[in-house]
């Protein structure tokens, strides 16, 4: 079903490429292949709110402070990968069809709409689909 080196990530896995989480080597590496050129990852535009809404997040939590939320935002926004359209009906479908949210249909709906990949550090949203996609692949 997927087109070679095609990927979409979602926000599990790029805030991986600011913050220090588990598995954040691994997020790094994949950043790595796309900085050279050797796959192509895309992902729908509710990415930015994602990784902003997380950043935010840890804030309140303080586990970051405000400038280090900003600057994190910063560098992700240098490593952003290509931002396509939200496939929102059909999102809405999968998030109703499969009981997972619609922020993580968003981005399995795109995988399919394009014939890739969908690349995700989440286990709840891998165990939830992954049997009935299975594109969807854990970080590794």
């Amino acid at each position: 079903m997927t087109a070679a080196g095609l990927s979409v990530i979602d926000a599990s896995v790029a805030v991986k490429w600011v913050l220090s989480e588990t598995d954040e080597d691994k997020a790094t590496a994949l950043l790595q292949s796309f900085a050279d050129g050797a796959i192509e990852l895309i992902a729908p535009e509710v990415l930015l709110h994602e990784v902003a809404s997380t950043l935010s997040k840890r804030c309140r939590r303080k586990d970051l402070t405000s400038k280090q939320a900003e600057r994190a935002f910063e560098l992700f926004l240098e490593k952003t990968p290509v931002l396509l359209d939200q496939p929102i009906a059909e999102a809405l479908a999968l998030a109703l069809r499969h009981q997972i949210s619609f922020w993580d249909s968003l981005y399995l709906a795109l995988a399919i709409n394009q014939r890739a990949d969908l690349i995700t550090a989440d286990q709840r949203l891998y165990r939830s689909v992954s049997r009935y996609y299975p594109f969807v692949k854990l970080l590794s």
